[in-house]
């Protein structure tokens, strides 16, 4: 299979995902029959979220950068276009908990964000895979069938869409056995952000990556790091009555 755009989609399906993301999460709170929040407290939120996402990822690529020397215009290229994923993710989960503390605000809304991020996620990473090498983030060279000739001549692992299909698939199964299980409010979310991060500590090691610690790049350390302290801070399931 051979990929040969000229265009950059990359830009427009990130808009297109913050949108259908940020309708659809208000569209489960309306369809759960949450009260809505106040105008007020809808702006806070969503100025907790963003800054914390965007300074989540604003740090971790800084962090990946440190594993090797620092270009003359590294800062101003990290404040204009240096984004990662997992460190939006943290940092936005961060933000908005800070801002619910503040706002002494109780309520729990993690699990409406698991099928937004989810959508979100995977069709951003489908702008990923359609701008091809100059993303970097595509896998490495392979000979299985379904590897992609990104335009060079070399069959890589398409690990845009390895991402985009586990997690959506991780947000309907997760769904389904919370359901069953009878889950109380945000420990669906996470559980979803404890796979993803699981899933980019694995699916890292068929990418392109500077080793930072033995073995694992600086990618996989915040990811471990990460996972180990949710499950350090892990709420025990609750148990259903017989």
């Amino acid at each position: 299979m051979s990929l040969h755009l000229a265009l950059n989609p990359h830009f427009l399906l990130e808009a297109l995902a913050s949108i259908i993301a940020t309708g659809l999460y208000f569209h489960l709170r309306r369809q759960a029959g949450r009260t809505p929040f106040p105008l007020e407290t809808i702006f806070w939120l969503i100025c907790g979220t963003l800054f914390g996402a965007w300074l989540g990822s604003k740090l971790v690529v800084l962090l990946e950068s440190l594993t090797r020397p620092l270009s003359d215009d590294f800062w101003l290229r990290l404040i204009a276009g240096g984004k990662s994923t997992i460190g939006a993710i943290l940092g936005g989960w961060a933000g908005i908990e800070l801002v619910k503390r503040h706002l002494q605000l109780g309520t729990q809304t993690g699990e409406f964000f698991v099928y937004p991020l989810a959508v979100g996620t995977a069709i951003a990473r489908l702008g990923c895979f359609a701008t091809g090498l100059d993303d970097q983030t595509h896998g490495l060279a392979t000979g299985l069938p379904w590897g992609v000739d990104f335009g060079d001549g070399v069959a890589r692992h398409p690990t845009q869409l390895y991402e985009a299909a586990f997690v959506l698939l991780l947000a309907f199964g997760l769904h389904r056995y919370a359901e069953r299980r009878g889950w109380e409010h945000g420990l669906l979310f996470r559980h979803y952000v404890t796979g993803y991060l699981a899933f980019r500590l694995a699916v890292e090691f068929i990418k392109p990556r500077e080793v930072w610690m033995p073995g694992l790049s600086m990618t996989q350390v915040v990811c471990a790091v990460a996972v180990a302290w949710l499950w350090w801070r892990r709420t025990p399931e609750p148990q259903r009555a017989d």
